[in-house]
Order: structure tokens, then C-alpha cells, then sequence
């Protein structure tokens, strides 16, 4: 089975899709890490170099590579569910899991590392906060999408498996 963890970036999906596929004792994904081994790039220099419509076409094209993934825990980039139709292609292709942090929770975690994040480097604090603000506020509906929808504090990796294993039992009395 395919999970694919979709959430704001700095929600903590990396963190939390390395323990849950060490519970499940399948492989781990981060598709942030995969684009950067497949195009031998960081994301910041792919954005830089290529541009953002670039790397989400790569993005895109890499999430669907996943597929060769019978089992595994994937985490995405914030913006993957966005572009290109994927968050559809995910839901058809897996179990989606939503990993919603609330927007002062993000800035914190976010304000300490936005030089790593080629979207939040340059912007100072009030600038972050706007950003993580409307960029919620547009990606939200696309989030809310996926099969499974966690609040973080409740999204621990036994928790997520308990609520997958629900989902397919009722998806077995259908």
C-alpha cells in the first residue's frame, strides 16, 4: 500500500512518514529528496536555475515514478497536491493523508529555517506569516481532499495506521 503525506511545508510530514514507515516496515519516500537525486540539484538551486514551473513538472513526473512503489510512505513537498492534478493521481493511486497544522504553529516552525526553502528565503516576518496565510487559504481545499485528515498533535505514525486500517475496513463492506 501507498501513503502519501500531503500537508504545509514544515507540518512535519518527513519526521512523521520516516516513523510510520519504520512501523509499517515499508520503504520511505521524500519526494523533495528524490527530485534532488534524480536531477543531481537541491531544490533551491532547481528553483533558481529553472525555475518554480520547471520543478513542479518534475515534481509531478517524479510523484507519478512512485507508482513502482508497491508499499511505501511517501511524503510530499507542501505545494505537490497543487499542480498537475496529483493530489487526484495520489487519491487514485494510494492513501492520502492530510497533516493540518494551524498557520501560527507553521510560522514558528518555518521562521527558523526559511533560508533552506527557496519560496520563504527572502521574505521577512510579517512577509512569512502573510505568505503562509494565503498560501493555506489556496491550498486547503486541495489538502482537504485527501482520504485521511489529521490535526498535527493528533498525527502520530500508530494513529495514522489505526485510522488506515478503519478506512479499509469500511472500504471492504461497500
Amino acid at each position: 500500500m501507498r501513503i502519501f503525506l500531503v500537508g504545509f511545508m514544515g507540518s512535519g510530514k518527513s519526521t512523521l512518514g520516516k516513523k510510520l514507515s519504520e512501523l509499517m516496515k515499508v520503504s520511505f519516500i521524500d519526494l523533495d529528496h528524490k527530485i534532488e537525486t534524480e536531477e543531481g540539484k537541491t531544490i533551491n538551486q532547481i528553483f533558481a536555475e529553472r525555475g518554480e514551473e520547471y520543478f513542479r513538472k518534475t515534481e509531478a513526473e517524479v510523484l507519478r515514478k512512485t507508482k513502482r512503489n508497491l508499499n511505501a510512505v511517501i511524503a510530499t513537498g507542501g505545494g505537490t497536491p497543487c499542480f498537475y492534478d496529483n493530489m487526484k493521481w495520489m487519491n487514485d493511486n494510494g492513501i492520502t493523508v492530510y497533516v493540518e497544522a494551524a498557520a501560527g504553529e507553521l510560522y514558528h516552525r518555518l521562521a527558523k529555517e526559511r533560508q533552506t526553502r527557496p519560496l520563504l528565503a527572502s521574505l521577512g516576518d510579517v512577509a512569512l506569516f502573510d505568505f503562509i496565510m494565503s498560501s493555506l487559504a489556496h491550498r486547503k481545499p486541495l489538502y482537504v481532499q485527501a482520504a485521511l485528515k489529521l490535526p498535527l498533535k493528533s498525527a502520530t505514525p500508530a494513529h495514522i495506521l489505526n485510522r488506515i486500517k478503519g478506512l479499509k475496513k469500511r472500504s471492504k463492506k461497500k
